[in-house]
């Protein structure tokens, strides 16, 4: 049995080779299949970028404050300890009343702290056994009251606070609302009795540290040690740092971090920008084509072809619905032409009844005798049963698009729907001397599709199988699965005259009709096959006839009749 050729884009065969066109268009379906199995599409993926980038260099700031300031505070315990451990054992020794008294000159013991702290740049000061405070270098005389230093703000109405310096200040007030605060140092008179925890710990021979904030918010850190002589505490010893000492370094760094946030929100800012100009300056493009009112026509009766931008060279979404709406355009503008020739067609199809109906009519006026005007009257009914036939086939073909739109597929027994149609068509098959022969597989034959439709379509190609075979032909209607293909394949051969090669894809035009013997002009509208195959190709599939001949046979002997085969997705 001689086959119909293959395709490209149907169920068929794809072409040996690509190059061109088709080439590039099936390129973009892979890349575009590509894109959309990933796990995130272009657009997501840049947004995400571009909105990570300012995010990771604010975290990468913070990050490094925390770490800085953390480090910071630790470096300077560890050299309070070195520092402490040498004036400690510097005053054990140089201010010592005895070895038989734990106690120390606190004159002696002040001078030396003086020098040794002014030259290590802390704060030290001085307690006694009993956690009594004997010296402190803030003081202003070894027995005057002690004095809290803090650093004056700037006159006012000499200068005004710079950007950064505010925003550092609502950042430390932020961050001092949120976090944890240290307690507040508070400061021992001279003579007073210390009650730190600290202290307390080095009064009984341990190091031990602690961070404070003063009244200013700002850290200061301690550290306590032992001042020992021969095993037996004499003392203790208070290293601390100037409030503004570490305040002042995070402070710095902190201004550091302000201004990479401004550079990073610069940056971001930018990067939305080019995103938005990226994402919205497209869409806006293909709405302002595709909107009447800016596409070149203010009117309804706009008689320009709408010429969308083409952006499928972009790798991503905005170049699929590029694509998507260049084919829709397409495939509208492919609609409005193919419905001003239906009703071109329709208006010439009506026109040779209407015609003949108006002769008739006319020429009624004319008949003398009764034959004629009995003659008469039968063009005029056949004209008007051609009319109706003719209406009702377009009406059925003009409502079919949304009619396939609207129904539901479902899976469905092929071999019982067959059967069903030839038991219908049998009575006329009879009448005319043709029989009908099933060549049906044994096992079941479910597909999945509109059922009606499908019947529909055997049904045409029965009835013109039908019409075409002489008395006593046989016509053989076949359905069997091709597993490899994944597909159905019908077929229904007659033994009639054939088709003429020239006419083997004509005949499926709208109103083709090749008249049979012995039916008259007009039984037919000609669309029946057409339907066939708008039926066929909405379920994916496609429709052909062949000429039915030998494989020995020459091209000019005459066919031994028709085959018309359909293929459905199984």
């Amino acid at each position: 049995m001689a086959e119909a050729p293959s395709q490209s884009g149907e169920l068929g065969a794809a072409p040996r080779s690509l190059s061109g066109e088709k080439g590039r268009v099936l390129w973009q379906r892979i890349l575009r299949a590509f894109r959309h199995s990933a796990p995130f599409s272009s657009l997501q993926r840049r947004i995400i970028f571009f909105n990570l980038v300012g995010l990771a260099v604010l975290v990468m700031g913070v990050m490094y404050l925390n770490q800085f300031r953390s480090g910071l505070i630790e470096m300077r315990v560890e050299a309070l300890r070195t520092e402490g451990r040498l004036m400690a054992i510097t005053i054990a020794e140089t201010a010592a009343l005895g070895p038989d008294t734990p106690d120390y000159d606190p004159v002696r013991a002040n001078l030396v702290m003086a020098r040794l702290a002014r030259a290590a740049g802390v704060r030290a000061r001085l307690y006694d056994r009993r956690l009594r405070l004997t010296g402190d270098t803030h003081s202003l005389s070894p027995w005057g009251a002690a004095v809290d230093a803090a650093a004056l703000g700037p006159p006012a109405g000499l200068g005004s606070e710079g950007l950064l310096s505010k925003l550092e200040s609502l950042y430390r007030r932020l961050i001092a609302s949120l976090r944890d605060q240290p307690p507040v140092y508070r400061e021992v008179a001279t003579a007073g009795i210390a009650g730190d925890p600290e202290i307390i710990a080095a009064a009984e021979g341990r190091i031990s540290q602690a961070v404070r904030v003063n009244s200013e918010g700002e850290l200061i850190l301690s550290v306590a040690l032992p001042v020992r002589r021969f095993e037996a505490v004499m003392g203790v010893l208070v290293l601390s740092t100037e409030g503004e000492d570490i305040n002042t370094i995070v402070q710095a760094e902190r201004i550091v971090i302000l201004q990479v946030f401004i550079i990073a929100t610069l940056v971001s800012v930018a990067l939305s920008i080019i995103l938005a100009n990226t994402i919205a300056e497209p869409i806006r493009r293909l709405a302002e084509a595709a909107d009447p009112a800016t596409a070149g026509g203010l009117g309804a009766l706009d008689t320009e072809h709408i010429e969308l931008p083409d952006l499928t060279d972009r790798p991503d979404e905005i170049g699929d619905l590029s694509a998507a709406l260049i084919r829709m355009t397409d495939a509208l503008y492919a609609r409005m032409e193919a419905i001003e020739a239906f009703a071109a067609d329709v208006a010439h199809e009506i026109k040779n009844p209407l015609t003949s109906l108006r002769s008739a009519v006319e020429t009624m006026e004319l008949a003398r005798t009764d034959e004629q005007r009995r003659r008469l009257v039968e063009v005029i009914k056949k004209d008007v049963e051609r009319l109706n036939r003719l209406v009702t086939d377009i009406s059925n073909a003009s409502r079919l698009d949304a009619e396939l739109v609207r129904e539901r597929m479902a899976a469905f027994d092929l071999k019982a729907l067959i059967r069903a149609i030839v038991e219908m068509i049998r009575g006329r098959s009879e009448e005319r001397g043709v029989s009908i022969e099933l060549q049906l597989p044994e096992e079941e034959l479910r597909m999945r599709g509109l059922e009606a439709r499908i019947g529909q379509v055997i049904t045409n190609l029965l009835d013109n199988a039908v019409s075409f075979s002489r008395e006593g032909a046989r016509i053989r209607l076949g359905a069997a699965p091709d597993r490899g293909r994944k597909i159905v394949r019908i077929t229904v051969e007659d033994e009639g005259p054939g088709i003429p090669e020239e006419n083997l894809e004509t005949i499926f035009e709208r109103f083709y009709s090749e008249r049979p013997d012995g039916e008259g002009f007009g039984d037919h509208s000609g669309l029946g096959l057409s339907i066939s195959r708008q039926i066929v190709e909405a379920h994916g599939g496609r429709i052909w006839a062949e000429n039915i001949r030998p494989e020995s046979a020459s091209p000019d002997e005459p066919p031994r009749g028709a085959r018309f085969v359909v293929e459905l997705p199984g």
